[in-house]
């Protein structure tokens, strides 16, 4: 992995680590993904948004899945113009 891809997707993501799993590199960057059900998860995605975007459609094509899911601390409005996502639901998280 590129270690300066890491080390910015980390400081912009407020993650302290990527998540263990599947992973791809790409010249633009990873994506770390798990198949839940009958949904191929994207767990990290840093890079190009429009190359993943096309990736994560090919791999689902490639497993026969109907469903891409993701979350991001970003604002979903974006995803939901340049790439046909639809948001479903909030993340909701308190401390204790």
């Amino acid at each position: 992995m590129n270690q300066s891809h890491l080390e910015h997707y980390l400081s912009k993501s407020g993650d302290d680590k990527i998540s263990d799993g599947n992973i791809e590199y790409a010249d633009h960057g990873f994506c770390t993904w798990c198949l839940n059900g009958d949904v191929l998860l994207l767990i990290n995605v840093y890079g190009n948004g429009c190359y993943w975007n096309d990736w994560a459609e090919r791999k689902a094509k490639e497993l026969n899945i109907k469903r891409i899911v993701f979350a991001t601390k970003r604002s979903p409005k974006a995803f939901i113009r340049k790439h046909n996502f639809e948001l479903k639901g909030y993340i909701l998280e308190r401390q204790i």
